[in-house]
């Protein structure tokens, strides 16, 4: 999908305009369908401004599926900008093994997690899920 298509709404649905901002960030412009609306209502309502939550806790059931490293692994990338593969390139590591600790079914292992942290400039202790 273009970046012009995810701007502006293309069905005849009714659709809210929705500012996204956050610390340290440019605003962004959203739409949210009607019928999506009460789901953006329960998670406002749920984790609003009036209380302070951890990505933990906004993250558990994914840190229960795809374990805190396998998390912080895809964040690290996606937050490089790079594919799998591109990350399978700079480290040696196959693409099918990244995919497998990003998805919590391979344990980062101590040698791979000091190559991973390099190429992603990221502490090695996230993705030894020490604390």
């Amino acid at each position: 999908m273009s970046a012009h298509m995810k701007m502006h709404p293309t069905n005849r649905e009714p659709t809210y305009k929705v500012i996204i901002e956050m610390p340290g960030k440019k605003k962004t412009l959203s739409f949210v369908s009607e019928k999506n609306l009460h789901k953006l209502e329960a998670f406002l309502e749920k984790y609003g401004e009036d209380e302070s939550t951890s990505w933990e806790e906004l993250a558990k059931n994914r840190i229960a599926k795809y374990k805190k490293s396998g998390l912080a692994l895809r964040g690290a990338r996606y937050r490089e900008g790079i594919s799998q593969k591109e990350l399978a390139k700079r480290t040696s590591i196959s693409q099918e093994n990244i995919s497998k600790m990003e998805n919590g079914q391979r344990p980062v292992g101590q040698k791979i997690a000091r190559r991973l942290a390099k190429a992603l400039r990221i502490d090695i202790a996230l993705l030894l899920n020490v604390p």
